[in-house]
């Protein structure tokens, strides 16, 4: 059931429901894991009804934020409101963690999660099946798309790895009818959650903003998914200091991460196929995969290195071939027609380009580029070590329900530019090497400002609410719940104590489904014995 909470009636929902805020990868998850077994949940989400991946509610009136630091764009363009959350506007990708990620290393302070990797790793094939991938990141993945083979690197330096995407995204529009169809789940779109709840000590439900109207959400446990600044905002909005709750509070907001993304060098390839054939977006099979090269954990230890890793960024100039593209949105999509003149002279001169692109797509599992790219340059996605002072805090302005904003302090350290400094000169060393190519450095090589002028975040933000055992060190136990706080758990990258490189989707949706096993177990006995208990969505 969906349910607008500016329009509709709000007496209908359950009491005793867990309360899932957002509904974004992470309250998705939750939610419809919960519903399966039959546990109500009400699914209270700040922006419409699904959102148009291809128009998606970004920089809107709520989503105002203040910024110190360097340039941080995941306010104004990170996220979207509605069922989906950011989930509309991702691109799939999925990556598991590093074991090394999750590892104490002494060279980065704070790092360590107080979770055993096997727990994190119990619930991935759940997750993946979730998320539609077939797993598989290591250099045993090329055996799908042979007779392609990644390029050989200095194994005591550099790796081969892959990540997939999802086969159906964006998650919102895929999920949505699934929602609405479950009979334990009952979703609340243009429902603003202001604060969370408290009676002695316990998370009662949370308040929400409607159109005009404010009204209280009552619930047995209290989930927030709200994402990365807005989890650690909400816990600030629910206390009167503006601190946080729970006796971690000190630490609410704090540690803020990101992957910091920057182009560091021109390479000019020998042979263009060589880089572009391999390195680029591979498909077969219905499956779509990246290939991409990571700093090896011998590496990061013996040069106490950050972990990072290094995609080759492709760009093409307007061609024959974009015309052909543009053509086709013309001639298939909505609205007027406004062909661009002279598009259909290019557009045939693109034909011959066009066959061999097929075939190759087709028969080889390559994607369709064309002819040679106009530019080949190394990006760079680098790990943020935890830092206290990196953080979100309440702001001195309000948005348009009259709460102070997320004031948002990110910036990059020594560190990080040394990572990815490194992990460039090694690629580059073994591009000439092999004789593939030659690179140019960038400004970004040579000039630390030029660096962090260039650098920009990757919208994976993580940290603010971080997991640890003891409330002197973070803000959530390993199973979530707030430290000093009954009913009130947190899922999301904001409870990461590191992050690495990896696009964090995959792991949220792990830690998502093992939180909703937990309330599931937590809820269903008191069910039973109440006579509430509930056929799991499907059964009959």
């Amino acid at each position: 059931m969906i349910i607008d909470a500016e329009r509709d009636r709000l007496d209908v929902l359950p009491h005793d429901a867990v309360v899932v805020v957002g509904a974004g990868p992470a309250g998705i998850a939750v939610s419809r894991r919960l519903g399966e077994a039959g546990v109500p949940v009400v699914l209270l989400e700040s922006g419409p009804d699904t959102v148009d991946p291809r128009f998606p509610v970004e920089d809107g009136p709520l989503d105002r934020a203040e910024t110190a630091g360097s340039r941080y764009l995941y306010p104004t363009e990170g996220r979207a409101r509605g069922i989906g959350g950011a989930g509309q506007t991702w691109r799939g990708q999925c990556l598991p963690l590093d074991r090394s990620d999750l590892a104490v290393r002494p060279w980065v302070p704070g790092s360590g999660w107080p979770l055993d990797p096997a727990e994190l790793d119990r619930h991935r094939p759940a997750a993946e099946a979730f998320l539609d991938v077939a797993g598989g990141y290591d250099e045993t993945r090329w055996a799908d798309f042979a007779p392609l083979r990644p390029l050989n690197w200095d194994p005591e330096r550099l790796r081969n790895f892959l990540t997939e995407y999802c086969r159906e995204v964006p998650l919102g529009s895929r999920d949505r009818d699934r929602l609405a169809a479950s009979r334990a789940v009952r979703v609340v779109v243009n429902a603003t959650v202001t604060r969370a709840t408290l009676v002695d000590g316990r998370a009662t439900g949370v308040r929400i903003a409607a159109g005009g109207r404010r009204v209280e959400i009552t619930g047995r446990e209290v989930v927030l998914a709200a994402g990365g600044i807005e989890n650690a905002r909400l816990l600030q909005l629910s206390d009167p200091d503006g601190v946080g709750l729970g006796t971690g509070r000190a630490h609410t907001g704090r540690h803020l991460q990101d992957h910091p993304i920057v182009r560091t060098v021109r390479i000019d390839p020998v042979d263009h196929r060589v880089l572009r054939d391999r390195y680029v977006e591979l498909r077969r099979r219905g499956r779509r995969v990246f290939p991409k090269i990571a700093l090896t954990a011998a590496a990061q230890e013996r040069e106490g290195l950050l972990n990072a890793c290094a995609v080759f960024e492709h760009v093409y100039s307007d061609s024959p071939l974009d015309a052909v593209h543009r053509l086709r949105a013309e001639l298939t999509g909505p609205g007027p027609r406004t062909l661009r003149p002279g598009d259909l002279v290019r557009g045939a001169a693109a034909v011959p380009a066009l066959a061999r692109g097929l075939y190759r797509q087709r028969v080889r599992g390559v994607p369709f580029r064309g002819d040679a790219p106009s530019g080949v340059f190394l990006q760079v996605w680098v790990e943020q070590a935890p830092r206290a002072d990196r953080r979100v805090t309440l702001g001195a302005r309000r948005d348009a329900l009259g709460l102070p904003v997320a004031r948002i302090d990110w910036f990059c350290a020594d560190e990080e530019l040394h990572t990815s400094r490194l992990l460039t000169r090694w690629v580059a060393e073994d591009l000439r090497a092999a004789g593939v190519a030659t690179t140019r450095d960038l400004p970004a090589m040579t000039d630390d400002d030029a660096w962090r002028g260039t650098v920009r975040d990757g919208f994976h933000p993580a940290g603010t609410t971080r997991m640890s055992r003891d409330p002197h060190d973070g803000v959530v136990d390993p199973e979530l719940a707030v430290h000093g706080v009954s009913g009130l758990s947190v899922v999301g990258g904001s409870v990461f104590p590191t992050s690495g490189f990896a696009n964090p989707t995959l792991t949220i949706v792990q830690l998502a489904l093992r939180l909703a096993d937990r309330l599931r177990d937590r809820t269903r006995p008191d069910l039973e014995v109440r006579g509430r208990t509930r056929l799991p969505d499907g059964a009959r």
